[in-house]
């Protein structure tokens, strides 16, 4: 709550404060992703899609907030305190999409605390590869070539999408 409020993401993690603006490619993927999620799970009724802006506090030293995100409705009546409130866990489904300057490690980092405190399924996008590397809690699988199908195995069945809708624009 005490963060600068200048317009930036900043991210908490063991106490330290990350900063991570984003480039105009970063964006469009990320609107891509949150574009494509919504349409399902909205039509499905299934809970909720979220931008980069949605804070989730896993523990007292770490809050981190994931470029897109689902949160199921049962999961949503446990860790939402109030809609004014961070989500005080991981949602189910959180998806990361590289920038030119993150690191495999902080990022593995982050995917293990999302782990931790409750996430099912996570996506790793790298938009220069072009690629997508599902992380489920028992394995790790990747997705390549545009005309490869993209799912969100058992926790949105039926979900769907070519990574061509991720990556190209129109």
């Amino acid at each position: 709550m005490a963060l600068p409020n200048d317009g930036r993401k900043y991210e908490l993690i063991d106490g330290y404060l990350l900063m991570s603006p984003v480039r105009e490619h970063h964006s469009w993927i990320c609107i891509n992703i949150v574009y494509v999620l919504t349409d399902f799970v909205r039509r499905e009724k299934l809970g909720r899609v979220y931008d980069s802006s949605l804070g989730c506090r896993l523990a007292p030293e770490v809050m981190l907030s994931p470029d897109v995100s689902y949160v199921s409705k049962a999961r949503l009546k446990k860790i939402m305190v109030s809609p004014e409130k961070f989500l005080q866990g991981a949602p189910d489904f959180v998806v990361e999409v590289l920038s030119r300057g993150d690191h495999r490690k902080i990022i593995e980092g982050k995917l293990d605390r999302y782990f931790e405190h409750g996430a099912k399924l996570a996506w790793v996008v790298d938009p220069k590869r072009q690629t997508v590397i599902v992380h489920e809690p028992d394995r790790v699988t990747t997705v390549s070539g545009l005309g490869s199908t993209l799912t969100a195995g058992k926790l949105l069945p039926g979900f769907s999408c070519k990574l061509r809708e991720i990556f190209l624009e129109e």
